[in-house]
């Protein structure tokens, strides 16, 4: 084999997740030599090989669970807790997208990894496939017109060009490209939907009915069991073809470094100003990488911040849904991903509200005749961030068991004078599990407007 030859094989071999451009050039230069490069690289003669290196990895580095916050004012033991019960009652919208799961790592060496051998006795038996759930917690800000961010950062190309076009950001973080062959979002309302019962048979507002039928190139790869490594299906070939499996909207693709200049076509033809809707495009509205999130609670170094940033014509979020972001691991060269179930997998998200704004799932209805407390009018158990909780509304409106209602939340009312964080948002916790929430009212409104 020669030089060219080697190059040529090491680009396909690393090119996509690692440095081979770097050290196909370097064996360009050089005759017969053997010699080891990166960490897991070497080259010798004939002989070639590429291995994964730590960077390679970083999405097994965690950081904020947000599975944790639902139990935090308990005595649950977070880092061996199976979070499968919350997954399938507060976050069930995740079954649209059959098979898709959250990202597993491994939080406690200790008793998840335990060799008792030397390395060269390792045997499969001792890779137990007994990682946690757990969903990186994402981080934002939605501002009113005229108001600061409190974080704020140089912002993505588009901001740049318009800031005040741009009303918040959600903020992810993650780890080198080209480890990734897609990073993309996910909007909760896209799979299940929303039609708030006042307005289903009005025109001027949309709705979107539930994800019914997936396309190939949307639907999860599942392995079943979980292996090592990822599965190949839809892999080189698929990418070569421009086939980048995986839902949601792509903010990274194209072989892990490429942010997708082709716009997503708006719900809104026109906008508020009677022009046409901004359509969300990855190349203007991703900011890599953003400044650093201080009072996160947490260094997520060696990561970065990932931001995206929200143009005001956009219909995202939907007040109260869940916005995540959805990675698919290259799957050559292997990468040792311990056990994931689903390609993609779910890696990091937060329930998304604005200050004043949210909105839940009506479960039950109890009928002002049936109520015990003397009260007036009906009584309501609404699911808000997946927690079943019980409020009544501002009118005599009767709203139905399936119905997704606006709610107001009274106990924030003081006027903002800065944007709305995910550290100012209240989260429904264990403890609130079929309580009365008296700051919370249901109000007849929907989102979003059609303008035309």
């Amino acid at each position: 084999m020669n030089r060219e030859e080697l190059a040529r094989k090491l680009e396909s071999l690393k090119g996509l997740s690692g440095s081979g451009t770097v050290l196909s050039n370097a064996v360009r230069k050089l005759a017969d030599f053997v010699g080891t490069m990166e960490p897991g690289d070497l080259v010798a003669g004939d002989n070639i090989s590429a291995a994964p290196i730590g960077y390679d990895l970083w999405y097994l580095w965690f950081h904020q669970n947000f599975l944790k916050v639902f139990y935090e004012d308990t005595e649950e033991d977070f880092n061996h807790l199976d979070y499968s019960p919350y997954l399938s009652d507060k976050m069930s919208f995740l079954d649209y997208l059959t098979g898709l799961k959250p990202l597993k790592v491994v939080c406690d060496l200790k008793d998840q990894f335990v060799i008792e051998a030397g390395f060269g006795d390792i045997i499969p038996t001792e890779y137990t496939n007994n990682g946690i759930y757990w969903i990186n917690k994402a981080f934002a800000e939605l501002r009113q017109t005229g108001l600061d961010f409190s974080y704020p950062s140089e912002g993505s190309a588009g901001y740049k060009l318009n800031p005040n076009d741009y009303v918040g950001y959600v903020a992810f973080p993650i780890g080198q490209l080209g480890v990734m062959e897609v990073i993309s979002l996910l909007q909760e309302t896209s799979l299940n939907g929303y039609a708030f019962d006042a307005y289903d048979g009005n025109s001027d507002y949309h709705a979107l009915l539930p994800l019914t039928t997936l396309e190939d190139k949307d639907k999860p790869t599942v392995q079943s069991p979980p292996e090592m490594f990822p599965d190949m299906k839809d892999a080189h070939s698929n990418a070569l073809a421009g086939q980048h499996y995986c839902y949601g909207r792509h903010l990274i693709s194209g072989y892990g470094y490429y942010k997708p200049e082709t716009p997503e076509n708006s719900r809104n033809t026109c906008n508020s100003s009677g022009g046409t809707a901004y359509a969300p495009t990855a190349s203007l509205d991703v900011e890599l990488w953003a400044d650093e999130i201080k009072d996160y609670g947490e260094d997520i170094k060696p990561k970065k911040w990932l931001r995206y940033w929200i143009h005001k014509d956009s219909t995202l979020p939907v007040p109260g849904e869940f916005i995540g972001l959805l990675c698919r691991p290259l799957a050559a060269p292997p990468h040792i991903w311990w056990f994931q179930e689903s390609a993609p997998f779910l890696y990091a998200g937060n329930w998304m509200e604005t200050q004043y704004l949210t909105s839940g799932l009506i479960v039950s209805v109890t009928l002002e005749a049936d109520r015990t407390d003397g009260g007036v009018g009906n009584a309501y158990t609404v699911k808000i961030q997946g927690v079943s909780v019980i409020i009544y509304s501002t009118d005599f409106f009767s709203y139905s068991a399936g119905d997704r209602v606006a709610v107001l939340k009274t106990g924030s009312m003081t006027m903002a004078t800065k944007a709305f964080s995910s550290f100012q948002q209240t989260s429904m916790k264990k403890v609130d599990e079929n309580v009365v929430k008296s700051t919370y009212v249901i109000i007849p409104a929907t989102y979003y407007k059609k303008v035309s």
